[in-house]
C-alpha cells in the first residue's frame, strides 16, 4: 500500500537545498525572540533595581551629604549616694538590705524613670524651651519635630532624643541628650540633673518627714492613752472617796490581824481566869467585856474589807483600782517606748541623707556625633537591596501563578 506522498510525482517533492534554508530561518527567528525576551527581562530588572536601589540610596546620600541637620551630643555621668550608715558585707548585711528593698541603687532606678517621664518633658519645655528648640523651622525636615505635633508626639521624639541608662554593676546613671546646639545639649543635660536632684531631695526629705510624723503619731495616741488612764484613776477615787484602796485595804488587813491577835490573848486570859475564878467575878466580867469588843471589832474591820450589803466595798474599790492601775502602768510602758521611738526617729532622721553624685560632669562637644552618614548610607543601601529582592520574588511567584 502507497502513501500519498509515495504516488507524488519526484519532481512536485521539496529537496534537502530547500529544507536547510527554512530551519535556519526559524533557528534566526527563535534566537532573535529569545534575545529580545532577554533584553526585556534585562531592562526591566535593570529598572527595578534602578527603582529600588539606586535611586533610594542617591536620595540617601544627597540627604545625609547635603540636607541633614548636625546633632550634637552631651552626657553625664552621675549616681545617688545616701550619708546612711551602710550594713556590712556579711550575711547580715545582704538579707538586710535584700529585705529592705531600698537604698542608693532604689534611688538611681528611680531617678532614670523620671528623667525619662513626661514630668521631665514637660519642665524642660517650660523652663528651657526643649520642644520649641526641635521645632525650630531652620533644621531639616526630616530631623525637626513637626510644628503641629502634640503633647503625645513630643513624648515619643523627646524618648529619641534623651537616653538614660542605668549601671547595676557601678550603681550609675549616663544621661545622654542630643540637640541642633552643642551648648544647647549641655544645657539639657545640665537642667535634666538639676531637676533630678531636686526631685531625690525632695523624696529624701518627705521620708525623713513621714517617719518623724509617724513617731509623733504614735507618742499622741500614748499620750491620749495614759491621760485616759489617769482619770480613770481620778474617777475611781472620788466614786470610792479613797486616794489608794490598795494602801487602805492593806492598812485594814493589818489592823485586823493586830486585833485577832489580841483577841486570841485575850480569850485566852478569860479561860485562865475561869477556870478559877467564877464569871460574875470583877476581873473576870472585864476579861469577857474586852474579848467582846475585840470581837466587834475584828468583824467591823472584816465587814470593812468584805461587806456584800455594800457595792461600794473596799474590796470592789480595790479591783477596779487594780485594773485602772495595770491600765496606767501599760500606758506608761507606752509612752515611755513610743518617746523613745520618737528620738530613735529624730536621729535617724538627721542621719539620713540622699544627694546625687557627679561622676563626669554635661560635656560639651567640638563636633557633630549625629548623624552616622556613611552608616545610614550603607543601612539605606542595604534596605533597598533587601526591599528590590522581596519585589522581584514577589512578582516571579505572582508570574509563575499566572502560568499555572
Amino acid at each position: 500500500m502507497t502513501t500519498p506522498a509515495e504516488k507524488r510525482p519526484a519532481e512536485s517533492r521539496p529537496g534537502l537545498s530547500e529544507v536547510a534554508p527554512i530551519a535556519r530561518t526559524e533557528r534566526s527567528a527563535a534566537k532573535a525572540h529569545a534575545n529580545a525576551v532577554r533584553k526585556e527581562r534585562t531592562r526591566r530588572l535593570l529598572l527595578r533595581l534602578a527603582l529600588f536601589v539606586v535611586l533610594p540610596t542617591a536620595l540617601a546620600t544627597a540627604y545625609y551629604a547635603f540636607w541633614a541637620s548636625d546633632q550634637f551630643e552631651s552626657y553625664s555621668l552621675f549616681t545617688v549616694q545616701s550619708s546612711e550608715l551602710r550594713p556590712s558585707l556579711g550575711m547580715d548585711g545582704l538579707l538586710a538590705g535584700l529585705a529592705g528593698g531600698s537604698g542608693p541603687g532604689h534611688d538611681a532606678l528611680a531617678v532614670r524613670d523620671y528623667v525619662l517621664s513626661r514630668d521631665m518633658l514637660a519642665r524642660l519645655d517650660k523652663e528651657q524651651g526643649f520642644i520649641r528648640h526641635y521645632k525650630d523651622p531652620k533644621h531639616d525636615f526630616f530631623s525637626r519635630l513637626a510644628s503641629d505635633a502634640s503633647f503625645e508626639d513630643a513624648y515619643e521624639y523627646f524618648a529619641l532624643k534623651v537616653l538614660a541608662d542605668y549601671d547595676q554593676v557601678s550603681g550609675s546613671v549616663t544621661v545622654r541628650v542630643r540637640a541642633f546646639d552643642a551648648k544647647t545639649a549641655q544645657s539639657f543635660v545640665q537642667s535634666v540633673i538639676a531637676y533630678s536632684e531636686e526631685m531625690v531631695n525632695k523624696l529624701s526629705e518627705r521620708e525623713r518627714r513621714d517617719r518623724i510624723a509617724f513617731a509623733e503619731a504614735d507618742v499622741k495616741r500614748a499620750e491620749e492613752r495614759l491621760a485616759l488612764a489617769r482619770k480613770a484613776i481620778v474617777a475611781l477615787q472620788q466614786t470610792h472617796a479613797d486616794f489608794n484602796p490598795l494602801q487602805t485595804a492593806t492598812a485594814a488587813m493589818t489592823i485586823r490581824t493586830a486585833l485577832e491577835a489580841e483577841l486570841a490573848k485575850a480569850r485566852a486570859e478569860l479561860m485562865q481566869l475561869k477556870s478559877f475564878m467564877k464569871e460574875d467575878a470583877p476581873q473576870a466580867r472585864a476579861v469577857a467585856e474586852k474579848v467582846k469588843s475585840l470581837s466587834a471589832q475584828v468583824s467591823g474591820e472584816s465587814r470593812r474589807l468584805v461587806d456584800p450589803s455594800k457595792p461600794n466595798g473596799l474590796n470592789t474599790s480595790l479591783a477596779d483600782f487594780e485594773g485602772a492601775m495595770v491600765e496606767k502602768e501599760f500606758a506608761q510602758k507606752a509612752y515611755e517606748t513610743a518617746m523613745a521611738d520618737l528620738e530613735v526617729a529624730r536621729t535617724d532622721a538627721n542621719r539620713q541623707h540622699r544627694y546625687v553624685a557627679l561622676i563626669a560632669r554635661p560635656s560639651l562637644a567640638d563636633e557633630s556625633t549625629y548623624p552616622l552618614r556613611i552608616r545610614s548610607v550603607f543601612t539605606a543601601l542595604i534596605l533597598s537591596f533587601l526591599t528590590w529582592g522581596i519585589v522581584t520574588m514577589l512578582i516571579a511567584a505572582v508570574r509563575e501563578h499566572a502560568r499555572l
